[in-house]
């Protein structure tokens, strides 16, 4: 594994190797995104050296980039797209009262733009600003800060749009962080015909967990507040310290065509629309995939003492409802999310978007045309049956993952390495990766406090829920924060 060199003290220069572990995109976005929060400048070559066909900086990454250097007066070279290197220097020194930067010389807008030209993942963006503004936001003449992006909201090996609103943003603020809103106003899809989507983000930053009303302090306190230069308030986050609790209901979400049912006679079909088929067959394995796991998981399990309880072939453990549906415009616009509800506040959640594997027929205008169609073309047959059997590899595909998630074993626990000092993260394995650079900065922020006697624990975090992406957050932030 490839490590870190620093250059003399003087410089506090960081140096990374962009084939470091995972060797992807996130390893930039957190670098740069931890340098301008710091004043360490940091050098990243190989950019993206582990991904396989086009290596260096995509469009995306050059976005957070370019805007991260336009608020923190930053030079950057490197940063075109394509660049296999990269060179991101902050202007402004470390504050005297902690580990990030001085915000005296920093000047921060109310609102800011992003467009990507192709549907970028919007999120992966929204990755690498989101800890530079709710850190240097308190500048900002309004009480959040409104960025707003246009790329992909439903894009390949990224956060979708659904997974932000239903499992990021409330995990956020059960982990301490201020209130975050993400208003949709239209999908963009990296599958199939590309569709640029639009996303608008509300950050509200620090300095609005110390307000008695969650904003801002008044204009004529700023001065005063500026001058003082106030320790940085990232939350120590521990995760330890939070229970996983136990799944109170789960949620539905299907994003697919409404195009004419692909096989309404199949077990797994049922519905008019392909849309609703996938939403009854996700409904069905749920439910039957759920009924196998410990009761204990839950927290109403079927009481079997209960006279009036049958044993109902539709019993679940917990409510299974439909949280969002949406018809699509494509066969390869499906999309699939499920998002369990817990009793200590988090949300724990698995997606997957993918197509249905071959073109569904166009919604004929003529329905006694369509049905002699359907009854003699036999080409129309086997297109449907590809689709269909497409649809329900997703929906198995999805369920498989997400039981894995709310289950009380880890799918990638090593059980010679098992102890009673070690349990499950609270949250799942995605979200795992999105919370290192707040443990982090949390852990670099609060260095000289010591932690109550009450706080400590010697309960370990199962490490088999930790991801390549998770390991390879927590060596950025160990090189950038000395953490």
């Amino acid at each position: 594994m490839a490590a870190s060199r620093s250059t003399s003290s003087e410089s506090n220069h960081v140096y990374l190797n962009g084939r470091t572990l995972e060797g992807g995109g996130q390893l930039v976005r957190i670098a740069i995104g931890l340098s301008a929060l710091t004043g360490r400048p940091v050098s990243i070559d190989h950019v993206r050296g582990n991904r396989q066909g086009k290596k260096g900086l995509k469009r995306s990454h050059a976005a957070a980039v370019t805007l991260i250097a336009d608020i923190s007066g930053s030079k950057v070279s490197g940063g075109e797209v394509g660049s296999q290197s990269l060179n991101f220097c902050p202007q402004s020194a470390r504050s005297k009262n902690g580990p990030l930067l001085d915000m005296s010389q920093v000047t921060v807008k109310s609102e800011y733009d992003i467009k990507l030209t192709t549907a970028g993942a919007i999120f992966l963006v929204f990755q690498a600003l989101y800890p530079y503004l709710l850190h240097v936001g308190s500048r900002a003449p309004a009480p959040f800060v409104k960025v707003n992006i246009i790329g992909g909201t439903n894009a390949t090996y990224s956060p979708s749009y659904d997974y932000g609103a239903q499992v990021i943003v409330p995990n956020f603020a059960k982990l301490g962080l201020p209130p975050l809103s993400i208003i949709l106003h239209k999908r963009g899809w990296t599958t199939g015909p590309v569709d640029l989507g639009a996303v608008t983000f509300l950050i509200h930053t620090l300095r609005s967990r110390h307000s008695p009303e969650g904003e801002n302090q008044p204009e004529e306190s700023s001065d005063k507040d500026r001058a003082a230069e106030p320790l940085c308030s990232f939350p120590r986050i521990n995760l330890m310290d939070h229970e996983r609790g136990k799944v109170t209901q789960i949620d539905i979400t299907v994003l697919a065509p409404d195009q004419p049912t692909l096989n309404a006679d199949a077990e797994e079909g049922g519905g008019s629309t392909v849309r609703q088929s996938i939403e009854q067959f996700t409904q069905r394995t749920v439910r039957r995939e759920t009924r196998k796991l410990d009761p204990s998981i839950f927290a109403s399990p079927p009481s079997e003492q209960d006279p009036l309880k049958t044993s109902s072939s539709k019993s679940t453990p917990v409510p299974i409802r439909i949280h969002t549906s949406e018809a699509t415009n494509h066969h390869s616009h499906v999309y699939i999310l499920l998002v369990a509800h817990t009793s200590s506040g988090f949300r724990i959640g698995h997606d997957i978007l993918g197509g249905m594997g071959g073109a569904c027929p166009p919604k004929p205008k003529n329905k006694g045309k369509r049905n002699r169609q359907q009854a003699h073309d036999p080409q129309h047959d086997s297109r449907n049956e590809i689709a269909f059997s497409a649809a329900a590899d997703l929906v198995r595909r999805c369920v498989e993952g997400f039981i894995g998630e709310i289950s009380n074993e880890s799918p990638n626990a090593n059980p010679d390495q098992k102890s009673a000092s070690t349990k499950r993260a609270c949250l799942d394995s995605y979200m795992r990766d999105q919370v290192v650079v707040f443990e982090a900065l949390g852990k670099a922020c609060h260095a000289g406090v010591h932690r109550t006697e009450a706080m400590e624990t010697e309960t370990l975090e199962d490490e088999g829920d930790w991801t390549l992406h998770t390991k390879t957050a927590q060596w950025v932030c160990r090189q950038m924060l000395n953490v």
